[in-house]
């Protein structure tokens, strides 16, 4: 008897104690069970407040401790299951200069915690006094890549220029060239940049890009399949971009009297294309481009001027 007394006792304990060790999880709604909270985000401020902190610190490393930072735009995604990338652009002052700041955090989603930071600062500034025209050329450059690329790839990603390279073929004449990494959702990619510019005054002739590493737009599997243009999308697309490039040089009444479509292999196609407009001074002009793009997602690789 004394012994069922003890097993009895010993289960009843036995059952308290699991009891006690679920209770953290009931509430008082009917005792349903909730299980413990596991994929919990930090809040998005102290997201971008700590990428901003270790941002500060790269820029005070290289413009000195009393740089100013004015932030600008801030673009924030989620990259993986507990990663979040944020891409930033704005400018950093001292000393009397003004510097161009592009940044990009990867962070640990759940304790906001800073994985990497990556600076680009334009170092040349924007007080040099036209001294310096390798400088202003590669600015120029640059930023015209960053345009075309932010413009033709609809993903969102950073660009990192990796290195450059200026020639002078003629007195007045620059030539810039480089290569850049693409850091997107879903992987990396990588473009040779390609731009033609005249000095006193700076003016941009040519500029494009062609990709050494495609930027994968998905994760895999069947979602990555994309269908091929057609040889009327591909003339339209280059059109547009075209268009919208001549209009940065104060073109207008944009004409596109004849063009012509080839494919070139590597999931490519040509189209050549004839233009007729008005400068910015109302002069008529009539040049020849050349545009390339993937014949699979119809994003514009490149555009040159055909002299």
């Amino acid at each position: 008897m004394t012994h069922r007394l003890i097993l009895i006792a010993t289960a009843t304990l036995s059952i308290l104690i699991l009891s006690g060790c679920n209770d953290e999880y009931y509430n008082g709604d009917g005792g349903a069970y909730h299980p413990p909270p596991h994929d919990y985000d930090a809040p998005r401020k102290e997201l971008i407040d700590n990428c901003k902190g270790k941002v500060r610190e790269e820029v005070r490393k290289r413009i000195g401790y009393g740089a100013k930072i004015d932030w600008g735009r801030i673009d924030m995604y989620n990259s993986s299951r507990y990663e979040t990338t944020i891409n930033g652009k704005g400018t950093a002052k001292n000393h009397g200069r003004k510097h161009k700041l592009f940044y990009r955090c990867q962070m640990n989603r759940r304790d906001a915690w800073v994985r990497s930071a990556r600076i680009e600062l334009d170092d040349s500034g924007y007080s040099d006094g036209g001294r310096n025209w390798d400088k202003k050329a590669i600015r120029a450059c640059k930023e015209r890549i960053r345009y075309q690329t932010e413009r033709n790839i609809h993903q969102q990603f950073s660009l990192e220029f990796t290195r450059h390279q200026v020639s002078t073929p003629a007195k007045r004449q620059r030539h810039v060239t480089g290569e850049a990494k693409l850091h997107g959702r879903y992987g990396n990619g990588k473009i040779a940049y390609d731009c033609k510019l005249r000095v006193k005054p700076l003016r941009l002739d040519s500029a494009g890009y062609r990709w050494l590493k495609p930027l994968p737009t998905s994760g895999g599997g069947r979602d990555s399949y994309q269908p091929g243009i057609t040889n009327r999308d591909a003339k339209h697309r280059c059109h547009q971009n075209l268009k919208n490039r001549l209009k940065l040089f104060g073109y207008h009444k944009i004409r596109f009297p004849g063009s012509s479509v080839r494919d070139i292999g590597n999931n490519r196609k040509r189209v050549d294309i004839r233009v007729r407009a008005l400068t910015e001074d109302s002069n008529p002009v009539e040049e020849n481009y050349r545009c390339r793009i993937n014949s699979r997602n119809g994003k514009v690789l490149d555009m040159d001027k055909i002299w």
